[in-house]
């Protein structure tokens, strides 16, 4: 028997990743912002509807593919851990010493390498890469084609963007931002904008709070 999900926002790599694995059945998607972007899948009204539908589907998952670390972390609390799918692409390549945690969405092409750890609610986009021994926290996004190379540590609510390298042992904070294309050669305080290659500082906020799961 397939199992249920709904995905929370349009995302179609996601939803491609979702038709091609034969035990999951898309039920539809919940979308508050862009409803007219659902076209051929089925709508299925905004995020208050989701207790409504869990009555109609017992064992209903959803599935969170936004990008951004903060609406992840926000709807996490709005779903709840137990309602969410760990979504993993039959073409991606977890080493039995990695681990992954709950509601992350691993997608095609994705290297995760021996003794590295994922955290919750992660995005890991196509052929990105984290190498040995690297750990990615809670609500990370790595864009397509992120590089993470050995024994990097990256903390919570991180977004690394398309095709940027982290050097070996950098450690990035909480809620920092990689641009895509740069190339992180020492340590990113948190909270800090980086891009270029060397990747240089342009912007630094401070948070009201850092999410967790």
């Amino acid at each position: 028997m397939k199992e249920k999900v709904v995905l929370v926002g349009v995302e179609w790599d996601v939803i491609d990743l979702i038709e091609s694995i034969h035990f999951i059945d898309l039920i539809g998607i919940l979308e508050s912002t862009y409803p007219n972007e659902c076209y051929d899948i089925n709508y299925l009204g905004s995020d208050e509807n989701w207790e409504e539908l869990k009555a109609k589907y017992p064992g209903l998952k959803a599935v969170l593919p936004i990008d951004s670390p903060k609406i992840r972390a926000r709807l996490l609390k709005y779903y709840g851990e137990e309602a969410l799918m760990t979504l993993v692409s039959p073409e991606c390549y977890i080493s039995s010493r990695a681990t992954v945690g709950f509601g992350t969405i691993v997608q095609r092409g994705v290297k995760i390498m021996a003794r590295a750890s994922i955290g919750n609610c992660c995005k890991i986009n196509v052929n990105a890469t984290v190498h040995h021994e690297s750990f990615i926290g809670h609500f990370c996004t790595l864009a397509p084609g992120a590089q993470v190379l050995g024994r990097v540590i990256v903390g919570n609510s991180v977004y690394i963007g398309a095709g940027a390298v982290i050097k070996q042992k950098c450690r990035i904070g909480d809620g920092a931002i990689i641009g895509a294309g740069a190339v992180v050669v020492d340590d990113i305080p948190p909270h800090v904008t980086v891009v270029g290659v060397p990747a240089k500082e342009i912007q630094r906020k401070i948070p009201l709070s850092t999410p967790s799961a």
